[in-house]
């Protein structure tokens, strides 16, 4: 059986192959999960970069640029 478009997008969002009972959902459930998924994802991110931001604020400020270059940021 081919896979739908929803099954597929998740599927490349989860940089995973889908567990064989995702299978047994519909395109809405599997569009549902997509969209929490990806919800969560953006949420991690700015959790991550206030958190970053926040402990710059432990570095004394000549050295932020040295830290932050250190970092990739």
């Amino acid at each position: 059986m081919p896979m739908s478009d929803a099954a597929r997008q998740l599927s490349t969002t989860l940089h995973a192959p889908l567990p064989d009972a995702f299978t047994q959902l519909g395109d809405p459930e599997l569009t549902e999960l997509h969209r929490l998924l990806t919800e969560a994802i953006q949420q991690r991110t700015a959790n991550l970069d206030h958190a970053i931001n926040t402990s710059l604020d432990f570095v004394p400020r000549l050295m932020r640029p040295a830290v932050k270059k250190a970092l990739g940021l």
